[in-house]
């Protein structure tokens, strides 16, 4: 498989999610030693102590996303190790954050880091995880509704490649992953596919593989989405 990442915004978010996260506990320590050192300074403790959850937060919802063992872009390319250089995941440079280039169209996924039990059940996603507060709090991303977010990102996908190639219908799906090797699945009738990340794969392989596309088409929509044949990494 060949990767083509935005290697530079992958950089840049995920060292502002660090030295946010540092400076948001530094503003959390700067306002407990103020309250028990200056407690009459009431203004500069509240305003440390707004400032510091901020940081937290937002520093831990990029470090997360871009910097953690669990960062999506790298966690989306262990699942698809060993695709061959037939597909191409494009990462960052897209309306969708994550797409897979394959034989036969494109597949956008949405990649979800959450641990604990996830299901869907009753037109509902349900999430389960000790501690789920607190790990919010520090910046883990709520799972919110991830059938919609999918369908999202693959309706930006689609008016992407609508405007460089108006002629063409291209075969376009999306698809959730979960990446967290301690997250409980239970989601089989999801309106969107979702997967435990190691079961990616073979759903590409087997029931979900695309008819391949004539090799003129296959180029034209490589092109559109702004690479050559050859390009990326393997």
């Amino acid at each position: 498989m060949r990767i083509i990442r935005n290697e530079r915004r992958i950089r840049v978010l995920g060292s502002i999610g660090k030295y946010a996260t540092l400076a948001g506990l530094l503003a959390l320590l700067a306002s407990l030693i103020i309250s028990f050192a200056r407690p009459e300074w009431l203004v500069p403790m509240l305003v440390s102590m707004t400032l510091g959850l901020i940081l937290s937060i937002v520093g831990g919802f990029f470090a997360d996303r871009y910097a953690s063992p669990l960062a999506h872009h790298d966690a989306l390319t262990k699942a698809l190790k060993g695709l061959d250089d037939q597909y191409m995941l494009l990462q960052y440079v897209l309306p969708a954050p994550h797409v897979l280039l394959e034989p036969g169209g494109c597949t956008v996924f949405v990649v979800k880091a959450q641990g604990g039990q996830v299901t869907y059940e009753d037109g509902k996603w349900k999430h389960r995880q000790r501690g789920k507060f607190f790990r919010q709090f520090a910046g883990q991303e709520a799972l919110g509704v991830p059938h919609i977010e999918a369908e999202h990102q693959l309706r930006k996908l689609e008016r992407y490649l609508a405007r460089h190639l108006p002629d063409v219908e291209i075969p376009m799906r999306a698809a959730i992953v979960f990446v967290n090797p301690d997250v409980t699945l239970n989601a089989t009738d999801s309106p969107v596919p979702a997967f435990f990340g190691k079961k990616v794969k073979a759903w590409l392989r087997g029931p979900g593989k695309l008819k391949p596309l004539p090799a003129a088409l296959h180029r034209r929509v490589t092109e559109a989405l702004g690479v050559t044949p050859r390009e990326g990494k393997d």
